[in-house]
Order: C-alpha cells, then sequence, then structure tokens
C-alpha cells in the first residue's frame, strides 16, 4: 500500500495543518476573576499629562543645540544616564501605543516631528556613548555565530550577577518587595516587545518569534497572558495597584536601561537583527535569575502562589524560548549576509553589557533602602 501522503496534494496538507482553529478551546468567556482583573488598563500607566520640561525644552531646540546639550554631559556619567535614559523612556511610550504616551489616541505633525528628530537625536548619543562597546568577535557563518551566542548566554556577567545571589540570600522583606515592582515594570510589555520584533524577519527567526508571542499571548488563554500573571502579582500584593502607580513616578532611571535599549533596537528597522541577538539574551537570563528570586520570596516569606506564578511558569518556558531563538538563527533561510550576522552578536553582547550596568546599579539602590530587616 502507497503511504498516503503520496496522493495527498500541497494544498490538501496546508488546509489540514490550518484549518483547525487555534482558539477553538481558548475563545470564551473566561472566569469572573480573570474578567474583573482585566478591566485594568495595561501596562498600569496614567494618562499622558505632559513632558517634563527638560524635555520640552530639548525637542525645542535647533540640532546644533541638543548636540551641544549632549555634548556638555558626558564628563557626567549619572547626568548624562539620567538625561538619556529618563527621555528615551517618556518617548517609548509613544512608540508602544499607551496612553501614556503623548500622541497615540490623536495625530500632531509638528510635535511628533520634533519627538522623533529628539528620539533620534538621544538614540545616536546613546548608541556612540553611552553604550559604545569594544571590539567584538565577527562572523561569517550564521551556524558558528549561535554557537557564539549560546556561549555567551550560558557565560555572560548578567547570568550569575551579584543582585540575583543578594535577593535569594540577604534582601529584607521590603527590599524585595520594592525590587518585585521594579521587575513588574521590566516585564509589564514584553509581548509587545516580541510583537515588534517579529515584524521584518522572515523565515525560521520569524517563527521563532512568532512562537515566543503566542507563549507571551497565553496560546490564546486570557488567564495565561504572561502579563496575567503579572496582574495576579499586583493583585496580591497589600495595595497592589496603587502601590505601582507611587513607585512609578521616582523608579530610578537606571531601571529603564535594557527596555530602553531593546526599544532603540526594536523601533528603528535598520536595527532589527540587533533587537534579535539582544532578546536571545534576554530571555536566557530568565531562568537563572527568577530562581534566585523565588528562592528570596520564599527565605522572607512571600509565599503565596499568587505572587510567584510568573516566576516559576517562566523558569519553565523561557530556556526553551533562548534555544529555539538560537536554532531559528541556525536554520534561517534565505541565509544571513555576513552583516547582519554580526548585528545580531552585536545586539546580544549589548544586551549583555547593558543588563550588567543596570544589576549593577540596581543592587548599589536596593543595598542603600533604609530597612529594619535586612538578613
Amino acid at each position: 500500500m502507497s503511504d498516503s501522503t503520496e496522493t495527498t496534494t500541497a494544498s490538501e496538507r496546508a488546509i489540514k495543518q490550518q484549518k483547525p482553529s487555534s482558539l477553538t478551546r481558548s475563545l470564551k468567556t473566561p472566569a469572573d476573576e480573570a474578567l474583573r482583573l482585566y478591566e485594568h488598563y495595561w501596562p498600569p500607566v496614567e494618562h499622558f499629562e505632559g513632558f517634563d520640561p527638560e524635555l520640552t525644552d530639548f525637542m525645542a531646540a535647533t540640532p546644533e543645540k541638543q548636540q551641544a546639550i549632549l555634548e556638555g554631559l558626558r564628563h557626567d556619567p549619572e547626568a548624562h544616564g539620567r538625561f538619556l535614559h529618563g527621555h528615551l523612556g517618556s518617548i517609548y511610550a509613544h512608540s508602544f501605543g499607551y496612553r501614556d504616551g503623548a500622541f497615540t489616541r490623536h495625530t500632531d505633525d509638528t510635535a511628533e516631528i520634533a519627538q522623533f528628530a529628539a528620539k533620534i537625536a538621544l538614540e545616536r548619543e546613546l548608541f556612540d556613548h553611552w553604550a559604545a562597546l569594544g571590539d567584538l568577535p565577527t562572523f561569517t557563518d550564521q551556524t558558528e555565530a549561535a554557537d557564539h551566542l549560546d556561549e555567551l548566554a550560558a557565560t555572560n556577567p548578567g547570568v550569575v550577577h551579584p543582585l540575583f545571589d543578594f535577593i535569594r540570600d540577604e534582601a529584607s522583606r521590603e527590599q524585595i518587595e520594592r525590587f518585585l515592582l521594579c521587575e513588574t515594570i521590566r516585564n509589564e510589555v514584553v509581548d509587545d516587545e516580541v510583537a515588534l520584533l517579529v515584524v521584518g524577519l522572515q523565515g525560521m527567526m520569524k517563527a521563532v518569534a512568532a512562537a515566543n508571542l503566542w507563549d507571551e499571548c497565553g496560546r490564546g488563554k486570557l488567564e495565561n497572558f504572561h502579563t496575567y500573571w503579572l496582574r495576579r502579582l499586583l493583585e496580591a500584593t497589600e495595595d497592589g495597584w496603587n502601590t505601582l502607580d507611587r513607585y512609578r513616578v521616582g523608579h530610578p532611571w537606571f531601571g529603564k536601561l535594557t527596555s530602553n535599549t531593546n526599544a532603540a533596537l526594536l523601533t528603528r528597522p535598520a536595527r532589527k537583527m540587533m533587537a534579535y541577538g539582544c532578546f536571545l539574551v534576554f530571555e536566557s537570563w530568565v531562568e537563572p535569575h527568577f530562581v534566585r528570586i523565588l528562592d528570596g520570596m520564599t527565605r522572607v516569606g512571600l509565599l503565596d502562589d499568587e505572587k510567584h506564578i510568573y516566576f516559576t511558569a517562566h523558569v519553565a518556558i523561557d530556556p526553551r524560548h533562548s534555544r529555539e531563538l538560537s536554532d531559528g538563527m541556525r536554520m534561517q533561510r534565505p541565509r544571513l549576509a555576513p552583516d547582519e550576522i554580526n548585528d545580531i552578536v552585536y545586539g546580544a553582547h549589548l544586551a549583555s553589557e547593558t543588563g550588567r550596568r543596570q544589576f549593577d546599579r540596581m543592587l548599589g539602590f536596593l543595598r542603600a533602602m533604609p530597612t529594619e530587616n535586612a538578613a
């Protein structure tokens, strides 16, 4: 008897694979608790109320004046970083379309042109001066580069950074609760970051990025959206939603480093391959970081599974994501050109260095917190 696949047409095989809905079991009214939590706007940000006066002045300045302002900040790393990352964070709300963005419910051509010009100037400063990297390895073969990225993902300084050992072994309950607010902000829009990553990719790299997005979106089930697990964390925290509102006002600029770097790559098409490498490293951090966070939460008595679910789920899921991203690069067709390969490698090293700098600063920030119950 001949194999039935020999008489099956390409159209029939395509229909068999695509006809069943991916949402058949998910496209239904969720449980009451899920509906209640979905009444909250996400990300949990307030409506735009105006730019910081400093950013307003910068946007109104001529290109020459903008350049002079940035040059004048370079001698002071603290002021330089605060200016760049504070203002880029405000601008990226617009790029993602959230309600705390300036022009996300109406258009203003003149003002948006000024904002975009400021974005370009700030990002140029970011890449040419604040985040400048040294010499990096170069590759012409995508498989060799993917092997390098696997090694980098396992050994870069962000993987076993002392911040996460501090969370596991020493941090007080107050310090860990503060850190969880930082983590909520750092992770609250990952689904949209992955959505932007998908755009413009091709072949297997697009497939693995899209699969990652499907996971972020709960594979169609609202209760399993990864952002829904953050909603559950906030709901289980005393006055969690309002606490996050209050904390966000003073969220330190260095808590935005990885998010801003990722957004800078995602929102300029020429940096798309860099974003792919950046995201690969970010995904590789999740398991070692979240295992330590969970251990620290348990040590200080934060035992509620509602607070744990975001972290426990990602410990199981994200190692697969990182492997799929590197495998997608290995199997990519059309094959990657050398400049594309080296953009991916650059993005991965940029993520590693940016993460190290953010984690260094966050560790100092938490250690400096007044606390009565430090271990």
